[in-house]
């Protein structure tokens, strides 16, 4: 994850919300965003507070920098998770409990919970991702993974480890939202594909984060209906032009997630989205072979079956086709 943090380079700063030296403006429109807490920067002519921030379905995402060290206190909310990922300097948490945990760029992450009051010490160099979530859409999305009623808030570990696998693919993903925003990509402005990208946001969260909630997401059914696998494989079917999420197909199912793909890859040596993208790459192959007017493009057809990278998903086609997307058309349109 490549992230330069010049002022002319610094993420998402199309979307700019904040840009100030006086402390109260800082924590007024810091608030707004995020929720109320008390900012008290240890050098008050020192900051440099700056807030760039996009919202995704419920989840709000934003690049948030003080110039300064500062202290943070956040009390209990009862309604909001906030997970910062570190992307420059450090910064020290401290829950009401005791426990305490320091995050350095790119590699960690601190989770604060809705039911806890938290402090944040930042270091003068520190650049965060700060991510606010609901409580009920996090819940709700552990729930449905799992097929389990959660009572209460999750009690994640505080530090996330964001050198670990699951932790990288945290950070892809929040690399790919902050793309598509500052590239004013199509998930930016497309309705349909910006709830596949909250649920991929929220199931790589959930798994890279550390907590008993993980025991869940491990859980396996002891018993499994010989119905399960064509259930989901029709779903799959009439659902591809809509792009079902995990959490779709374990609503679909009535089996969690992490069932259903081992499901997958003892009988189809593939998890549920592998076989999903097959069947949208072969979607996108039968229109470009047998194109429905002169008109049809590449690009077209691609973003209709899902694929909005076009330089990822013409490197995809290829190594299943041995030919470019382009040079499929091509080959139709002159016979």
């Amino acid at each position: 994850m490549a992230v330069s943090f010049s002022r002319s380079s610094e993420p998402l700063q199309q979307h700019g919300r904040l840009r100030t030296c006086d402390v109260d403006v800082a924590q007024q429109v810091v608030a707004e965003v995020y929720e109320p807490h008390t900012l008290t920067p240890v050098d008050r002519k020192g900051l440099d507070a700056r807030l760039n921030a996009v919202q995704l379905g419920g989840v709000t995402l934003g690049y948030l920098t003080y110039g300064t060290e500062a202290h943070i206190a956040l009390p209990a909310s009862e309604h909001w998770y906030h997970i910062n990922i570190t992307l420059a300097g450090s910064s020290l948490v401290t829950r009401e409990n005791g426990e305490r945990g320091t995050t350095r760029g790119m590699a960690h992450a601190a989770m604060l919970l809705p039911h806890r009051a938290q402090t944040i010490a930042w270091a003068a160099d520190a650049a965060q991702f700060a991510l606010k979530i609901p409580r009920a859409d996090l819940e709700g999305h552990l729930a449905t993974l799992t097929r389990t009623q959660i009572a209460g808030p999750i009690d994640f570990d505080l530090v996330i480890d964001l050198d670990s696998r699951a932790g990288k693919g945290l950070l892809r993903c929040i690399e790919f939202v902050r793309t598509e925003w500052d590239e004013e990509g199509i998930l930016a402005r497309n309705t349909d594909s910006r709830r596949q990208l909250e649920s991929m946001l929220l199931t790589n969260l959930l798994v890279a984060a550390a907590g008993p909630h993980q025991e869940l997401l491990q859980r396996t059914d002891e018993t499994l209906r010989p119905s399960t696998l064509k259930s989901a494989l029709d779903y799959i079917h009439d659902h591809a032009g809509d792009l079902p999420t995990s959490a779709d197909l374990a609503a679909a199912t009535g089996v969690s997630a992490r069932t259903l793909q081992l499901h997958f890859l003892n009988n189809l040596g593939c998890t549920p989205s592998q076989y999903l993208r097959g069947i949208r790459l072969r979607g996108v192959r039968d229109e470009l072979l047998y194109p429905r007017s002169a008109g049809t493009t590449v690009t077209d057809v691609a973003s209709a079956y899902g694929f909005h990278n076009l330089g990822r998903f013409s490197s995809l086609y290829k190594s299943v086709y041995a030919e470019s997307p382009s040079e499929t058309l091509r080959r139709a349109r002159s016979s």
